[in-house]
């Protein structure tokens, strides 16, 4: 009966530990404040050389640059009018993000993998997808 006690706590410290460690991760604030004001410029910042970018039923590889230009049709064509966070996971060293892009023509499931660098966060994978 003893043996159950203690494995009874210790499973829930480590779910409670887990559970503490996933509310921490949160986005870098000047990403969010891109997608929010729909600034491909500011956004691009966060980009990797090489991102591999899927937006609707469009998808590829492409540099930093091609991909700022591609964002920035986007965000003329659908004014960004909130970014609503759904989930967020991964490793520390990177995290994955599930959410919600609100525009004036519809809102867009959107999910995109960071890795840090060292410095800042990364986006290497960007996906903008009718909801």
């Amino acid at each position: 009966m003893r043996f159950i006690k203690y494995i009874l706590i210790i499973a829930i410290q480590v779910l409670s530990i887990t559970a503490f460690a996933q509310q921490k991760q949160e986005l870098p604030k000047g990403l969010v404040a891109a997608f929010e004001q729909g600034n491909s410029i500011s956004l691009a910042t966060f980009f990797s050389d090489r991102i591999e970018l899927k937006i609707q039923d469009k998808e590829a590889i492409y540099s930093r640059s091609q991909a700022k230009q591609i964002m920035a049709k986007f965000f003329a064509k659908y004014k960004p009018k909130g970014l609503k966070k759904k989930h967020i996971g991964g490793k520390a060293d990177s995290p994955y993000f599930i959410g919600t892009l609100l525009t004036n023509n519809g809102n867009f499931r959107t999910t995109f993998l960071l890795k840090g660098d060292g410095k800042k966060a990364i986006i290497h994978r960007l996906s903008i997808e009718v909801e």
